[in-house]
């Protein structure tokens, strides 16, 4: 479903589903559910009817999902945590070269109109994300992050990783990233809570 993952028509399917899962982890008593990168397909925080929703079902789930971010004119790929009524937006800060950035800024415009639509970069953040859930600290990772030792270099022993890896399949890059998760996990004692759209979610320590 990736080629209609960001089709206008179909993002209402998107969301229905996403609020099903949400609604769910809710009757089975979990405290807090993952959804995957991008699991919301559109800029979360211009959307106040989503976000109010969002916000009144975190006073029974901790919810932390994946979505875009529109913030002074800047586009961010990010991780939005609804707890409590609340909510916190942590935004990458790693992009993946030539998608997500054009490493060659000399030519960025010229690449961007050639292969992306005349479409901007993301923008980053200055430093990793981190973030609490009830006292447990917890390191934020949007997919390629999840691919950085820096990261694991960080104090907090928990990760909390999304991914879009559907666009890869099929393709060896979701075992690479596989592989790298378990080294670094295994190398910094990080416990690493991976959700994924496109392949299994998984919990690696």
């Amino acid at each position: 479903m990736q080629n209609l993952k960001w089709k206008k028509f179909y993002i209402p399917v998107e969301i229905k589903n996403n609020f099903n899962i949400i609604n769910k982890a809710i009757t089975d008593n979990y405290e807090a559910i993952v959804l995957p990168e991008s699991a919301f397909p559109l800029f979360l925080n211009l959307h106040q009817d989503l976000m109010q929703k969002l916000k009144i079902l975190s006073q029974k789930i901790v919810i932390i999902t994946g979505a875009l971010h529109y913030k002074n004119r800047k586009f961010f790929n990010s991780t939005y945590v609804f707890e409590n009524g609340k909510v916190t937006i942590l935004d990458k800060h790693l992009l993946v070269p030539f998608g997500e950035y054009i490493p060659l800024p000399f030519f960025e415009k010229e690449i961007n109109h050639l292969f992306f639509a005349d479409s901007s970069d993301f923008s980053v953040s200055k430093k990793f994300g981190e973030f609490k859930i009830k006292n447990y600290k917890f390191i934020n990772a949007i997919c390629y992050e999840l691919t950085s030792e820096d990261l694991y270099k960080l104090k907090p022993n928990y990760v909390i990783g999304m991914s879009n890896l559907a666009w890869f399949n099929p393709s060896i890059m979701p075992s690479i990233q596989e592989m790298l998760i378990k080294i670094y996990a295994k190398k910094y004692k990080k416990m690493v809570f991976h959700s994924i759209n496109g392949f299994k979610s998984q919990t690696i320590k």
